[in-house]
Order: C-alpha cells, then structure tokens, then sequence
C-alpha cells in the first residue's frame, strides 16, 4: 500500500513538472496588434505580430479562426506572411480579407511555420470585429 502512495506522488510529480515546463515557454509568435472591420460583404484583419522565438522562423503563416457568441468557429482563413526567413524580433504586418462569415462577432489567431508546424502564440484573442 505504501509503495503505491509513493509511486502515485511520483507520478504527479512528474506531470506537474512537464506542465510547469510548458508553461515556462517563450511563445514563438506574439500578436502585436490586431483589428478587423466589416466593410459591405468582407472582413478585412490587419495587424502585427512580432517574432519572439528564440530561433528564426521558416516561414510564417497566420490562421484567423471566426468565433461567433459562443466561441465556435465558423470558418477559418489562412494568410501566408512570409515565406522567407523571420528572425526574432521581426515585426512583420498582416492583411487579410474574407467574405463576411454569418454570426461571427469575433476571431482568434493561430500561427504555423512554413512546414506547417503549430506555433505557440500569445496574445492571440479574441477580438472583436468591427
């Protein structure tokens, strides 16, 4: 009984180590600032986001996920920013344009590498549409 208390707390251990971990990250992309406006039947997104990796990105391409009252998303876009190399403390900028999508109210962002890799991001939202 006593050596499976001790294996259990040495199991939380760990996890909650791996987790502090992560936590612990520098986010490799950091969205700087971001806008969206309605304008007749389009969403144009603009903004900046700031490279903050520790090494330089392969590329770089942003996901605008539109969320609607509850936080679904109804649809996503995907704007390619650079296929070139962005070394840290790059400030890149962002333009993109979408059709309208129906009950979307707000949108967040996801940034992926030119090998499409998952980046970790802050400051991603949501945001309010305009």
């Amino acid at each position: 009984m006593r050596g499976l208390l001790v294996v259990t707390c040495l199991v939380s251990l760990c996890a909650l180590s791996a987790n502090q971990r992560q936590k612990g990250k520098t986010p490799d992309v950091t969205v700087v600032e971001a806008k969206a406006h309605r304008v007749e039947e389009k969403v144009t997104v603009d903004g900046k986001v700031k490279v903050t990796a520790e090494r330089p990105l392969h590329g770089l391409v942003l996901a605008f996920d539109f969320l609607d009252h509850d936080n679904a998303v109804l649809t996503t876009e995907k704007a390619q920013l650079s296929e070139d190399v962005l070394p840290p403390g790059e400030v890149p900028t962002f333009h993109a344009a979408t059709l309208n999508p129906p009950g979307s109210i707000k949108f967040k962002v996801r940034a992926y590498d030119g090998s499409d890799r998952e980046l970790r991001i802050a400051g991603a939202g949501p945001f309010i549409i305009e």
